[in-house]
C-alpha cells in the first residue's frame, strides 16, 4: 500500500453494495450534520457513522441508536457537497444489525418488526394498534392515560380497527419477501 491509499473495511464495502454510495468521497465536512433533524436523538452524528464505518467499528454501529433514530428525512442529502445518499447508508446498517443473528433485541428492533409487520398486513401502521403491541412486546407502560384520551379526543390516533388490503397487495408483499421472483409467468 502506498502513502496516501487507504485500506478499505469489510464493513464499507457491505455499506457501499447494498446502499449504493461510494463512501470515499465523504469530506468530513458536516454539512450533513448540520442539517440532521434527528440529531438530538442520536449518539453518532451522520459523518461519525461514516467514518465508523470506514474504521470498520462493527458492534459500535451495530448496538447505536443512531441507525434506528435516523428518519430519512434526507436533509443531509440535499446539504452533502458529495451527494452521498445517507438515508440509503442507514437502510443498509439497519438491514445488517436485523440481520446478525449476535443482535441482541432492543427496543428499536422490536419496533422496526412491529412496525414492519403492521405494513406488510395492512399497507400502513395503525397508531392506536402499533402503541398497544410496542408496549406489551418491549415492556413498556403505555403513555398516561390523561394523554390518550386527549389522542382520542382530538382524533390524533385512530382507534378504528384497521382494514385488510386485497389478494393483490399481499401477493405483492409474498413476491418481495421472496426477492422478486415471479412464479406466475
Amino acid at each position: 500500500m502506498t502513502m496516501g491509499q487507504t485500506a478499505i473495511s469489510s464493513m464499507q464495502t457491505e455499506v457501499e453494495r447494498k446502499a449504493n454510495v461510494n463512501l470515499d468521497t465523504c469530506m468530513q465536512c458536516g454539512c450533513c450534520t448540520g442539517g440532521c433533524s434527528g440529531i438530538e436523538a442520536m449518539d453518532f452524528s451522520p459523518r461519525q457513522i461514516i467514518q465508523l464505518i470506514k474504521m470498520d467499528e462493527w458492534a459500535v454501529l451495530l448496538n447505536s441508536r443512531t441507525i434506528w433514530m435516523c428518519v430519512s428525512c434526507h436533509i443531509c442529502e440535499d446539504r452533502c457537497p458529495a451527494r452521498i445518499k445517507i438515508s440509503s447508508v442507514m437502510d443498509a446498517l439497519r438491514a445488517i444489525a436485523y440481520s446478525q443473528p449476535t443482535a441482541e433485541p432492543n427496543k428499536q428492533i422490536h419496533f422496526h418488526n412491529l412496525f414492519l409487520g403492521q405494513v406488510k398486513t395492512f399497507g400502513r401502521t395503525h397508531e392506536g394498534l402499533l402503541m398497544m403491541s410496542y408496549s406489551l412486546k418491549a415492556k413498556t407502560p403505555l403513555p398516561p392515560m390523561r394523554l390518550i384520551i386527549d389522542y382520542l379526543r382530538r382524533l390524533r390516533v385512530d382507534m378504528k380497527p384497521p382494514h385488510m388490503l386485497g389478494k393483490a397487495y399481499r401477493f405483492t408483499i409474498k413476491k418481495a419477501q421472496e426477492g422478486g421472483k415471479d412464479h406466475g409467468a
